[in-house]
This record gives C-alpha cells, sequence and structure tokens, in this order.
C-alpha cells in the first residue's frame, strides 16, 4: 500500500491532460460524449481521459465498455466513487482524491472564474503539487508558458439564444 501521493505519476497525468483540447474536457461525468474516435467528439473528465491513457491502462486503470464506470483491476467503482479508485492509483488521501478528481463545484464553490473546465483541474493539480514541494523549476517553467484560460469559442459553434 502506497503511504505518499506519487508526485511523478500526478505530474504524468498533468502533462497528458494539459496535451488535450479545452473542448474535450468536461469535470463531472467520466465520458459525456463518445465520438467516433477519442480526438474526435469524445468528451471527458480528467480520470475518463487517464482511463484510456495507455500509460494508465498498463497500471490496471479504464473505463467500462459504456463509459460510465471506472475500473481499477478487478474493481469497479460506481457512479460518483470515482475518487475511491483515483486515490489508489496515485497514492492519495480520500479528501485529496476528491478534491482532484471531483465535479466543478469541487473547485469553484460556484464561482465561475473564466476558467475552462481543463485549467481549473490544472490549477488545482499545480496548487496541490506546490502545497507538497513538487513544483521542480523546470516544471514550474513549462506551466508558466500556458494559457490561464480557455481557448477562444469557435464562432460556428456558438448558438443564438
Amino acid at each position: 500500500m502506497k503511504t505518499s501521493p506519487d508526485f511523478e505519476l500526478l505530474k504524468d497525468a498533468y502533462a497528458i491532460i494539459d496535451g488535450i483540447p479545452e473542448t474535450a474536457i468536461a469535470l463531472g461525468n467520466l465520458q459525456t460524449a463518445r465520438g467516433e474516435s477519442l480526438d474526435k467528439g469524445t468528451i471527458c473528465s480528467p480520470a475518463g481521459w487517464l482511463a484510456q491513457h495507455p500509460t494508465f491502462t498498463k497500471l490496471g486503470l479504464s473505463l467500462s465498455d459504456d463509459g460510465s464506470r471506472l475500473c481499477f483491476g478487478d474493481q469497479s467503482a460506481g457512479s460518483g466513487a470515482e475518487a475511491q479508485v483515483m486515490a489508489q492509483v496515485f497514492g492519495l488521501q480520500q479528501t485529496e482524491a476528491e478534491h482532484l478528481f471531483g465535479d466543478r463545484d469541487t473547485y469553484s464553490l460556484g464561482d465561475d472564474s473564466g476558467l475552462s473546465d481543463k485549467r481549473l483541474w490544472l490549477r488545482e493539480v499545480r496548487e496541490f503539487l506546490k502545497r507538497h514541494g513538487q513544483l521542480d523549476e523546470e516544471f514550474e517553467e513549462q506551466l508558466e508558458t500556458r494559457m490561464p484560460f480557455a481557448e477562444p469559442a469557435n464562432p460556428v459553434e456558438i448558438r443564438a439564444l
């Protein structure tokens, strides 16, 4: 059993999520849309995306066939119990996992800060790493070059109210 968080694995998760387009990440449900392929129309939470990445599938993390449950090894987490699985994967305390892998209100407390779900999650992971003294200079510099806000909306995708 892990006694402390796996910070390197969490940094890997940060890099993976950072590489996914803003519009393909939605906090809350593991998978809110399944596209014709992963890079065309699929929308997942950070935990949902990680469960489909080779680094994490090698560790035993996966999504159920319908995308509604997170699985770890031979365990399947019920809806809303994803934090328990993520706590095991990353060696986190339950409360830490609930915070890092919760829905949008977990981070914002209802405050719409203008950050996309992706940027909100990345900010929280960065703050977690910072609190634990895990932001080395190279990683910090990499983070500083990132835009803090969502990519501009595509005018074609905006519908008139």
